[in-house]
């Protein structure tokens, strides 16, 4: 590696686990430790930097400050603990496994945030003005999030984690949330290629508005395979969509709004509302709203405990083909990133 810190000139301290190296990256806030190589079961005191280009790959290791990955950048980590906040800049990328960040982490249209087994304490993607950079922001595996999940850009998903705040995915390619669980509440809006909700709950309100393709609501297709039915534990609203809509196997203990959507959503015969559907024909919606009794136990459910999810193997089973292309090229540029560290060798 190359680990060069600042922490007093012509100081060097590598005991206990605690790695400090001079440089001339000194400055007044305290300690500055830049990454181009491995790092395992240390702690690196103050702040983290992965300079423009570089591969950092830690393991096991403790980082006392902030973290930032400048352009280009690449940091790794399994097993990790990053005390405070961590930023991604453009075309950065940062995949966490089985980690955690006390902080935010934020993302300003790097190449990538990829979060499996591991937690944040949010996570913010936002766009980087005439960019090209194709961005994900994904959290999987058993991953929790502790506040909110707000992506401005590229494709956000969902895939058996928890989000203990709310959920934006504004203006991104996609929002997918498949056998997830959101305490907050959920806001697609202007996505290109819309989104899919399957096997999870969402004890909010949500909304999906100006969205195009395709939005599959709780339905078993027509882009993924949903087994069980999903919940939303307040009022749903889908309106002015330019995107083919599908809505079944859903319990909504709110109102459904439907209206402004071409072409027309398509509504499955397994959809129960405890609350009003509004957009619909008379028929139509009373064919949707919950008999009293199954009201109840909709609402005994979604206080469950087990309602909430200590999060198992899904039952989903196909992968959405919009993934794998970029699934491909972020799995590359971590056999990229991890070689690129190694050659760089291990610290000191």
């Amino acid at each position: 590696m190359k680990l060069i810190s600042a922490l007093t000139a012509g100081t060097l301290l590598a005991a206990g686990g605690v790695v400090a190296v001079a440089g001339p990256a000194m400055s007044s806030s305290g300690l500055t430790t830049r990454c181009d190589g491995t790092a395992d079961g240390v702690t690196i005191p103050g702040d983290l930097v992965v300079p423009r280009d570089a591969s950092c790959d830690l393991t096991g290791v403790t980082v006392t400050g902030t973290t930032r990955v400048a352009a280009g950048g690449d940091l790794v980590a399994e097993g990790t603990t990053f005390q405070g906040a961590v930023t991604v800049a453009e075309d950065g990328f940062i995949g966490l496994v089985d980690s955690s960040v006390a902080g935010r982490v934020t993302s300003r249209q790097g190449f990538g945030v990829t979060l499996e087994g591991s937690s944040a304490q949010s996570l913010v993607t936002r766009a980087v003005e005439g960019s090209e950079v194709e961005t994900v922001t994904w959290v999987e595996s058993g991953s929790t999030v502790s506040g909110v999940v707000d992506a401005r850009a590229g494709e956000l998903l969902l895939s058996s984690s928890v989000v203990t705040g709310n959920v934006r995915g504004l203006g991104t390619v996609y929002t997918d949330v498949i056998d997830s669980v959101v305490d907050g509440t959920l806001e697609v809006r202007d996505n290109v290629e819309g989104g899919v909700f399957c096997e999870s709950e969402v004890y909010g309100d949500a909304t999906y508005a100006g969205s195009m393709s395709v939005l599959q609501l709780g339905a078993d297709g027509p882009v993924e395979v949903c087994e069980q039915m999903s919940v939303w534990g307040g009022d749903v609203t889908v309106v002015d969509n330019d995107a083919e809509i599908v809505l079944d196997q859903n319990i909504v203990r709110g109102d459904v709004t439907l209206s402004g959507n071409d072409p027309m959503p398509t509504v499955g015969p397994d959809n129960r509302v405890r609350g009003t559907v509004n957009g619909m024909s008379q028929s139509e919606a009373e064919a949707m709203v919950a008999p009293q009794e199954l009201a109840r136990s909709v609402q005994k459910a979604a206080a469950s405990p087990m309602a909430r999810m200590a999060v198992e193997a899904p039952t989903v089973e196909s992968v959405l083909e919009r993934e794998d292309g970029r699934r491909a090229a972020v799995e590359q540029r971590t056999a990229d990133a991890e070689a690129a560290a190694a050659a760089a060798g291990p610290i000191a």
